[in-house]
């Protein structure tokens, strides 16, 4: 599947990428963004259209859609056919935000994966230009750039979900940077001195808990996670596990402090969402075998215990 440009209508000479060029902060040859669905397709439609709308870089767009009933289905063919970048996974049955996370797993080979629950929306422009800048920073000052990194979601901000317990400025010098400059801008572009025009310098917040709202993984760290070893109690509810195997596998979590900025259109949860979840903690154990098996499993290892 070609990766393909989106449309973009803000300042085009602002930033014309282009493919045969070498940008020195471009640490991924591929991204892809990928979400997973389930009815709501309000969310789905404003989600898509902001990707679609602030991301000037290719990028491939994967969208899992976990059985919706709603138009959501239909929706995302047509999308798919109208563009090359776009992949739809549809399943019969909602197995969960993990089961859909392993499809996503299985169809990322290699560069950055960008996840992002669908009821998010994107409110930065060049946002992936911002990402690939951020992963550049963490290289240059780790030597590597496998970290996780979390996007800021600014209605998260008052309840304090975004917690970092140390911030950290990762340079960018303008002899390893290139343009365009961004919102990391370490000098005014009016300086006397035009050699410092390009440094930045990327805030990280890190953290030992990352909400997986909105997040951007190497696939290379992606693809080593033990997916499969989740299965909880209720549909949604990754971000522990995650964390989780993100300090098994030593990798770093940080949140973007000075980066792209997102929103959570459905946060706090409507009564709406609510039910949802709640009906669906009834109906999962008769669409995943796994997660049977998992708590069959469970149910043993507890009465083994309290013998």
């Amino acid at each position: 599947m070609p990766d393909q440009p989106a449309e973009n209508p803000f300042n085009p000479k602002l930033f014309a990428y282009d493919p045969e060029r070498t940008y020195a902060w471009r640490v991924f040859e591929t991204i892809t963004v990928a979400t997973v669905t389930w009815n709501r397709l309000e969310h789905t439609k404003r989600f898509i259209d902001s990707v679609f709308r602030h991301s000037h870089l290719p990028y491939r767009l994967l969208v899992v859609d976990n059985g919706s009933t709603d138009e959501t289905v239909p929706f995302l063919r047509q999308l798919a056919a109208t563009h090359l970048h776009v992949t739809v996974i549809e399943n019969r049955a909602n197995r969960g935000l993990m089961r859909g996370l392993m499809q996503v797993r299985d169809h990322v080979a290699d560069g950055l994966l960008v996840y992002c629950d669908n009821d998010m929306e994107v409110l930065t422009n060049y946002w992936l230009v911002l990402l690939q800048k951020a992963f550049h920073a963490a290289r240059l000052r780790l030597g590597h750039a496998d970290v996780a990194l979390g996007c800021r979601v600014i209605n998260l901000d008052e309840y304090g979900f975004r917690y970092a317990s140390r911030r950290e400025i990762l340079p960018i010098l303008a002899d390893r940077n290139a343009e365009p400059r961004t919102s990391y801008a370490a000098a005014s572009k009016d300086d006397s001195d035009p050699s410092i025009r390009l440094d930045e310098a990327v805030v990280i917040g890190w953290t030992e808990f990352l909400m997986g709202g909105a997040q951007a993984i190497p696939a290379s760290v992606f693809r080593r996670m033990r997916l499969e070893e989740d299965y909880p109690r209720y549909i949604g509810g990754t971000d522990s596990f995650q964390s989780a195997e993100y300090r098994r596998l030593g990798v770093p979590m940080g949140y973007i402090e000075n980066g792209p900025v997102l929103r959570h259109n459905d946060w706090p949860y409507t009564e709406d969402k609510i039910r949802m979840y709640e009906a669906l903690t009834t109906t999962r154990a008769v669409t995943d075998y796994s997660y049977v098996r998992w708590k069959l499993r469970d149910l043993w290892r507890r009465r083994r215990w309290s013998r």
